[in-house]
C-alpha cells in the first residue's frame, strides 16, 4: 500500500480538498519537527512561521501529489529550499543561520538511534504477539490491521463472514491488549 494517497486517487486531477487531507494527513505531522529543525539552523522564530506558512503555500498550490514518494523529505526539502531563496534575497543574513548553511543539505529523516531501536523492539514484540494468536483470529487481524483490507475485503479473501471478521478482529486485539499487559521487561511472560 502507498504511503500518500493511494494509487488511483494520486492518478486523477487533484482538487484542492484532496491536497488539503494531504497536508493534513502527510505533512502536518512534521511540523513539529520542522520547526525543531529550522530553530537548530538559527532561523528566527518569525521566519519559521514564514518558511512553514510558503512550505503549505507551495504544496496546496501543487497540481500533482504523485511525485512526493516520502511526505516528510518533501517537507524538509521544500523548507530547505525556502530558506535557500530568502537567504539570495535578503541582503543581511543572520550569523547563526550562515554557521548552519551545511546543515541546510540535508535534513536528518531517520529517526535518533534509541527511537529507532525502541520502535524496532516494539515491532518485533507486537508481531511475536500477532504470531501467537489462534490461526483464523491472527489471519483476519493480519489482514485488517497489517495490510488494511476493509471488514468486507478480508471477509471475502477468507471466505467468512463480515460478522466473524469484526468479532476476530475485537478477540485479536483483546488477546493483545491482554498479553501485553501481562509481559515483563517487553518479553510476553512465560505461563
Amino acid at each position: 500500500m502507498p504511503d500518500t494517497l493511494g494509487e488511483i486517487e494520486r492518478r486523477q486531477p487533484i482538487d484542492r480538498e484532496t491536497r488539503v487531507r494531504f497536508v493534513a494527513a502527510h505533512i502536518l505531522p512534521h511540523e513539529p519537527g520542522l520547526r525543531a529543525w529550522l530553530a537548530r539552523l538559527g532561523v528566527r522564530p518569525s521566519e519559521r512561521d514564514d518558511v512553514v506558512q510558503e512550505v503549505y503555500c507551495r504544496i496546496l498550490r501543487l497540481d500533482a501529489l504523485d511525485h512526493i514518494a516520502d511526505a516528510r523529505a518533501y517537507l524538509y526539502r521544500s523548507a530547505r529550499n525556502v530558506v535557500l531563496e530568502q537567504m539570495r534575497r535578503n541582503r543581511v543574513v543572520s550569523i547563526a543561520t550562515m554557521q548552519n548553511l551545511d546543515e541546510l543539505g540535508v535534513a536528518d529523516d531517520g529517526p535518533d538511534p534509541e527511537a529507532a531501536t525502541s520502535a524496532r523492539a516494539e515491532l518485533t514484540r507486537a508481531l511475536q504477539l500477532i504470531r501467537g494468536l489462534p490461526e483464523r483470529c491472527r489471519k483476519v487481524f493480519e489482514l485488517r490491521r497489517i495490510h488494511g483490507l476493509s471488514q468486507m475485503e478480508t471477509a471475502r479473501a477468507l471466505h467468512v463472514s463480515e460478522n466473524i471478521v469484526e468479532k476476530e478482529t475485537a478477540r485479536g486485539l483483546s488477546l493483545i491488549l491482554k498479553r501485553m499487559s501481562e509481559t515483563k521487561g517487553g518479553h510476553v511472560a512465560d505461563r
